[in-house]
């Protein structure tokens, strides 16, 4: 697709973009996630040149299972090339930090800005909760005329200009708490937008903006509010859903975020943590399930897909997943690999020979690119068994473009659903002595054995201490000092 460019180039107006999946069937019937995109995209070679190869948006996604929480960490770096932070107008924007925190589902932050532009160190400060949002920003507004010449800060005659026909002005200040209303289905009612503003000399401005806003009408919070907002301008809700919405909300306990830039380096770093109840996976499922139920309820008899009945019929586990990401904007391509998502799908046949009839047909619905998409089947394995994959003759199973001796790959499959009748047998690992040593029953072996030898050697010692006391010699004359006879030695029955 890409060849040499000359300056003023631009790459194949062609995007291109293509999956990988990979499966692992275990013994235990679950199974494994793994996907990988790629997808390259034309970039002007003007916008290219100010990247150095490998330099782009770099972000990484884990969950990991604590005692008390799934923590969710989120790292996102970018590094800016000095090509653009250093010139104007970006140049002028010295930092830029941003922090919030959310606990109980309500949240606290703040953002601050500081820049060598027309407005200035911007302070804001914000809160939300259920029944409250409320927000307040400050800062410095300097006029040039040189500088802003045309604009509302070239000087503070055009400034109070603008300023009388918007935040002095009732009727604008109305119109736009209507189309943030309106913006929000009117979930909420927007209490306070105001402003003030003060000159302390001819050159600059301080300006200070309120707002507010509560659940509309007699909600007593915005998910009733968005709820009777939904409800007057549509079929009404059905019952349940409002308990799967708080639900859902109930499953995050705490969320951090921070975010710089830094303008002398033009560095930006995104962190973002969020704690979620520790048994996460068994909540989510729970609330699939009421999703599920509610929605197969609801369709006509007779309506409900396979594909609809397998994702009620299967479980998911999240709290293992890994993902990262990267953009690269000089060779203009984006790339994504997630890891670690496990489902437990209803299977078919024998627990030790089995398909996944729903698995490759809900699979075979989706829409891949034009090439179609990489599939790779893996058996896996635990401590007694390994999977094997077996590609039946005669059953619609196209030929796997390679294999191995625990896995087979199709390339570029259009149809997913042409893999459903793949069998998957559960065999014994072959007897390893090692294997079995290391393994808990193998521990147990070794612990009585070395038991046994030590009891063995005590009493041997025991035995043997026993026998080969010396007699005690009879009271009488003694020999005397001096050369006599030699004594015997010892027979067979004083030594063992």
């Amino acid at each position: 697709m890409i060849g040499p460019m000359g300056h003023g180039a631009s790459l194949s107006a062609t995007t291109a973009q293509h999956d990988s999946l990979l499966f692992t069937v275990n013994p235990d019937r679950n199974v494994g996630i793994g996907w990988n995109t790629s997808t390259s995209f034309p970039i002007n070679q003007s916008i290219s040149s100010l990247f150095l190869p490998g330099q782009g948006i770099q972000s990484s996604t884990t969950f990991t299972q604590q005692s008390n929480a799934v923590v969710e960490t989120t790292n996102v770096q970018y590094q800016l090339p000095a090509q653009i932070y250093s010139q104007v107008p970006y140049s002028l924007i010295q930092s830029i930090s941003l922090s919030a925190t959310e606990a109980a589902n309500s949240t606290s932050g703040s953002l601050s800005i500081t820049d060598g532009l027309a407005v200035q160190n911007v302070n804001l400060v914000f809160a939300t909760s259920p029944t409250r949002i409320s927000a307040n920003a400050t800062t410095q507004i300097y006029f040039s005329q040189s500088t802003y010449s045309g604009t509302i800060f070239a000087n503070e005659t055009i400034f109070q200009s603008t300023w009388a026909k918007t935040f002095q002005n009732v009727t604008w200040i109305n119109t736009i708490k209507s189309q943030i209303q309106n913006a929000t289905s009117h979930a909420l009612t927007v209490q306070t937008f105001s402003g003030t503003v003060t000159y302390p000399n001819f050159s600059s401005a301080n300006v200070s903006i309120q707002f507010l806003a509560i659940p509309s009408g007699t909600s007593t919070d915005f998910v009733t509010a968005l709820e009777n907002a939904l409800t007057t301008s549509m079929t009404p809700i059905p019952a349940g859903i409002d308990s799967i919405i708080r639900s859902a909300l109930k499953l995050v306990t705490g969320e951090s975020l921070n975010f710089t830039y830094t303008g002398s380096t033009g560095k930006l770093v995104v962190q973002y943590t969020t704690d979620y109840v520790s048994n996460l996976d068994a909540q989510l499922n729970s609330i699939k399930n009421q999703f599920f139920q509610l929605v197969l309820n609801l369709q006509p008899v007779g309506t409900v897909t396979p594909q609809e009945k397998f994702l009620n019929s299967t479980s998911i586990t999240v709290s293992k997943i890994s993902m990262t990401s990267n953009l690269d904007l000089h060779a203009g391509a984006y790339s994504t690999t997630l890891n670690g998502l496990t489902i437990a799908p209803p299977t078919e046949g024998a627990s030790s020979n089995f398909t996944i009839h729903g698995l490759f047909q809900t699979l075979g619905t989706m829409s891949f690119t034009s090439v179609g998409a990489n599939i790779t089947l893996v058996g896996g394995s635990d401590s007694s068994n390994q999977v094997k994959v077996v590609v039946p003759a005669g059953a619609g199973v196209p030929a796997p473009s390679s294999t191995t001796s625990n896995s087979a790959t199709w390339m570029n499959v259009q149809n997913a659903s042409e893999l459903q009748n793949v069998r998957f047998v559960v065999q014994a690992l072959p007897f390893s002595f090692l294997a079995f040593l290391t393994s808990t029953p193998g521990f147990i072996l070794e612990a009585i054995i070395a038991a046994a030898v030590i009891a063995g050697i005590i009493l041997y010692a025991r035995k043997r201490g026993s026998r080969t006391l010396a007699p005690v010699a009879p009271s009488g004359p003694t020999t005397p000092p001096g050369f006599g006879p030699s004594p015997a030695p010892p027979t067979p029955s004083q030594v063992f």
